[in-house]
């Protein structure tokens, strides 16, 4: 027969096992957090194919509204009205920034995986490709759903971020 302590231990192991099995399998994007999403490098250039994932950084998600002004007003940057200018817009955008303009942070993992919990809407993302809070390096227009998976790009042609199909 096993003593107490021992089949305590095999419970505690088996408990952790199942927890870690769940925990690595994550939560599904739709209802439970956010959307998940992937940045990945790209090139234009003939026989580059790019990163397969741009690791670290982090994305600013902004309420797009503040594109109206006071991001402009914010970064001291000349007001671009077409948000496919934005793709290769170069500014410095802290995190005390982005929660002055009422935006969120959300970190991007070592993977390029990212998960943005917002609620539905239209929203301005900017890509801070190092280190959050520096300068970000393009922004996109972004209808985010209730549901669903977002994938991003960055490289010679800027940033841009769309719903997947």
């Amino acid at each position: 027969m096993i003593p107490v302590a021992g089949r305590m231990a095999i419970a505690g192991g088996v408990l952790t096992l199942a927890l870690g099995l769940l925990t690595a399998c994550g939560p599904s994007p739709a209802g439970s957090g956010g959307l998940v999403g992937h940045v990945s490098g790209t090139s234009d250039v003939a026989g580059q194919p790019g990163a397969p994932a741009a690791s670290g950084g982090g994305l600013a998600i902004l309420p797009i509204a503040v594109m109206d002004g006071p991001f402009w007003e914010l970064t001291g940057v000349e007001p671009l009205a077409d948000p496919q200018e934005w793709a290769e817009l170069v500014v410095p955008l802290s995190k005390s920034d982005v929660s002055e303009l009422g935006g969120t942070v959300t970190p991007i993992d070592e993977d390029g995986d990212f998960r943005v919990t917002v609620q539905p809407g239209e929203y301005a993302v900017c890509y801070w490709p190092g280190e959050i809070g520096r300068r970000v390096n393009g922004c996109a227009d972004l209808e985010v759903p209730r549901e669903g998976e977002l994938a991003a790009l960055w490289g010679e042609g800027g940033f841009d971020i769309a719903v997947k199909e």
